[in-house]
């Protein structure tokens, strides 16, 4: 099989996804080269097939994910209250800083965990896909970092 003698299945496969059809076949492909790396594979076809499908409902996911969160912040702006507190606002405004500033201190594989998690919405297995390591230690990961910005964030919140 050659990556020519797959491109309209791919192309039909992908293009469900409007404007990442070339991005996800290329992602299929690349993760075709992968697998044959440390597997024999019988049927690539199949496999290309099958991997290019499974990008397609995640970015589909995705998409779905991202478009409830922003018509609920959409929905949520709409409907304030006229006289929202100011000062809860601004102490809003600081956690959430004093957060992202933590997640940044934090050592560069537990923070890359827990952004492909919260923010991206991967799961704990294609976080170890991704990162090259077990879900065992994706999940030591996102305990320490979820561990780490609740007790700093306590101890902020006293200290103020």
């Amino acid at each position: 099989m050659t990556f020519r003698s797959a491109a309209s299945g791919l192309h039909a496969i992908t293009s469900r996804v409007d404007g990442d059809e070339a991005d996800l076949a290329q992602d299929a492909c690349l993760k075709l080269v992968e697998a044959s790396h440390t597997q024999v594979i019988h049927t690539p076809a199949h496999l290309l097939y099958r991997l290019a499908r499974n990008l397609v409902i995640d970015r589909l996911r995705n998409r779905a994910v991202s478009k409830r969160i922003f018509q609920q912040d959409d929905a949520h702006v709409q409907h304030a209250s006229a006289n929202a507190d100011p000062e809860r606002a601004l102490l809003a405004s600081e956690r959430l800083h004093r957060a992202l500033q933590l997640i940044d201190t934090m050592p560069a594989r537990r923070r890359q965990a827990l952004l492909l998690h919260r923010i991206d919405g991967m799961s704990y297995l294609e976080i170890a896909r991704t990162m090259g390591i077990s879900v065992k230690t994706v999940e030591k990961h996102l305990s320490a970092a979820i561990l780490e910005l609740t007790e700093k964030m306590h101890a902020y919140d006293i200290d103020r």
